[in-house]
């Protein structure tokens, strides 16, 4: 099932070719890995239509939206927060451990196209150990070892990926309004 999930995934990803990858350095922008961001493009949608329909996503996607918002400049900016609990489960010494995520996605709004960034992503485990992007494996659970950079968590990368590009897609559905009105004639 998993394997069906990831070829789904990629083939999405292939369609879309707006997606994250993880790098040594964070997630980056899989076509170009100096930007921290992703350019979601919406054709013949405006500023302002992509702003509505993000916040349509915040309204619909969590409990309490305006707890979660953090900045909002309408037509043009909106950032807010996220708790995932079991984000992500990482393999340490043969155990599995649960880890929990908190990010701020920030959205900008620009014409038809949407600069969609993850910024403040902190991933740990309850001991306090974290998952980082490069790292010792003394304090912490790192995809990618400190020295050479070297990638040791490959299922870890694959899981943040997977996420984050979910995320995009998701996102992208309602920018576009391809997500299902909940409006079934009652």
């Amino acid at each position: 099932m998993k394997k069906i999930f990831l070829v789904l995934t990629l083939i999405t990803s292939i369609v879309y070719a707006q997606e994250f990858t993880v790098t040594p350095t964070g997630l980056k922008d899989n076509s170009n890995l100096e930007k921290t961001y992703v350019v979601i493009n919406t054709p013949e949608k405006t500023a302002e239509q992509n702003y509505n329909n993000a916040i349509k996503y915040i309204n619909k996607t969590y409990k309490s939206p305006k707890d979660v918002m953090k900045g909002d400049v309408k037509g043009e900016y909106i950032s807010f927060d996220t708790h995932v609990s079991n984000f992500l489960v990482v393999k340490n010494s043969g155990a599995k451990l649960s880890i929990d995520a908190n990010y701020t996605i920030e959205l900008s709004f620009k014409g038809d196209r949407v600069k969609f960034e993850v910024i403040n992503l902190d991933m740990y485990h309850s001991s306090g150990f974290k998952v980082l992007f490069t790292g010792g494996i003394m304090s912490s659970y790192p995809i990618y070892k400190k020295k050479k950079q070297k990638l040791i968590r490959p299922a870890t990368k694959t899981d943040v990926e997977v996420y984050f590009n979910n995320k995009i897609s998701t996102i992208k559905g309602y920018l576009l309004e391809e997500v299902n009105s909940t409006d079934d004639d009652w």
